[in-house]
C-alpha cells in the first residue's frame, strides 16, 4: 500500500525527539501504517517505526495523541489496564487517546438467540465463541467496562463516536476496518476518545481484574 511505502521512505524522528512525531499508533500491524503517526507494534514488520510491548513502561512523554484500532481486545485484561496506565502517563495534560474495539452489547444482540431453532442455536454458539476467541481476541468490552477502565487509568471527558468521526481534526478518518454498523442502537465497534487529566491509579482495578477474571483463567476448574 502507498502509506507503507511512504512511511518506509521517510527520515522519521520519534516521540523522544522534541521535533519528532508525537502521535503514537499502537498495534499498527504491517498494513495500517500512518505517515503522520509513530507506528509501533510488538512484532517487527517492514515500515514499523519501533518494536514495543506497550504493556510495559514507555520511553516517551508529552505525547499529543495515542490511537489503536482493533487493538485493545487482543490484550488480556491486566495487559490492557497496564497499557492504558502507560498511555495516560505518556500523554501530555490534555492529550487524547482514541480506541476502537468490538462492542460486547452488539455481540450479544446479534450473535445469539436462545429461542431460535436448535440448528440455528448451534450455529450461533460457534459464532459467539468466534467473537470472543477468534482472531486472537482476549477480552471484549461493554460500554460501562471501557468507561471504567479508562477512568481508572486517569482519563476523563469520554466521548463515543461513529466510524471516522471526531471533534478533533487529528483523530478524524483514522479507522481502516470496514463493516461498521449499528443494530438496535448498539454499534458493532465502540470507538471512544478520552482525555488524559490525572495520574493513573490502576492498582484497585488490577485487583478487581484479578478477583473477577484472571485467577479463574489460571485455574484448572
Amino acid at each position: 500500500m502507498a502509506s507503507e511505502a511512504i512511511v518506509a521512505a521517510q527520515d522519521r524522528r520519534g516521540p523522544d525527539d522534541p521535533a519528532g512525531i508525537h502521535r503514537l499508533h499502537v498495534g499498527c500491524g504491517p498494513h495500517n501504517l500512518m505517515p503522520d503517526w509513530w507506528n509501533v507494534d510488538i512484532r517487527q514488520f517492514h515500515g514499523v517505526d519501533q518494536v514495543v510491548d506497550v504493556t510495559l513502561p514507555w520511553p516517551w512523554h508529552g505525547l499529543d495523541f495515542v490511537y489503536g484500532e482493533h487493538f485493545l481486545e487482543h490484550l488480556p485484561l491486566d495487559g490492557a489496564i497496564s497499557f492504558l496506565g502507560q498511555a495516560s502517563s505518556a500523554l501530555r495534560p490534555g492529550g487524547r487517546i482514541r480506541l476502537s474495539t468490538p462492542g460486547l452489547e452488539w455481540v450479544w444482540r446479534t450473535h445469539f438467540d436462545p429461542v431460535a431453532a436448535p440448528d440455528r442455536v448451534r450455529a450461533m454458539t460457534y459464532q459467539a465463541n468466534r467473537a470472543f476467541y477468534g482472531w486472537g481476541h482476549q477480552f471484549l468490552y461493554s460500554r460501562p467496562m471501557i468507561e471504567h477502565v479508562l477512568r481508572a487509568a486517569g482519563f476523563e471527558v469520554l466521548t463515543f463516536h461513529a466510524f471516522g468521526e471526531s471533534d478533533e481534526p487529528a483523530l478524524r478518518g483514522l479507522e481502516r476496518h470496514a463493516g461498521y454498523q449499528v443494530v438496535d442502537g448498539w454499534p458493532n465497534v465502540w470507538i471512544v476518545q478520552a482525555t488524559a487529566t490525572s495520574a493513573a491509579s490502576t492498582g484497585s482495578l488490577m485487583a478487581e481484574a484479578e478477583h473477577e477474571l484472571e485467577r479463574h483463567r489460571r485455574s484448572a476448574h
